[in-house]
């Protein structure tokens, strides 16, 4: 699990009803963190989403967020 806040970023979802309430990719059930975490693995942003049915545009959206809170984090 990552360290990330991903309360400002608009393709994540926090439901209670879906994965426990962990932060989700929109409507599906795959958490943000995952992604990152493949991502960090080296895993490419297309066999991400092949492997978890998600739209490249997301995949790559999360990612860019991702980096850019470490990038803040990083900073201060």
């Amino acid at each position: 699990m990552t360290d990330i806040d991903w309360s400002q970023c608009p393709i994540v979802q926090t439901d209670p009803e879906k994965l426990g309430g962990v932060p989700t990719v929109r409507a599906f059930r795959v958490s943000a963190d995952t992604v990152v975490e493949n991502h960090d693995s080296e895993v490419s942003d297309e066999e991400i989403a092949y492997q978890f049915s998600l739209p490249l545009e997301d995949v790559r959206a999360i990612v860019a967020y991702a980096e850019k809170v470490r990038q803040v984090a990083h900073s201060l």
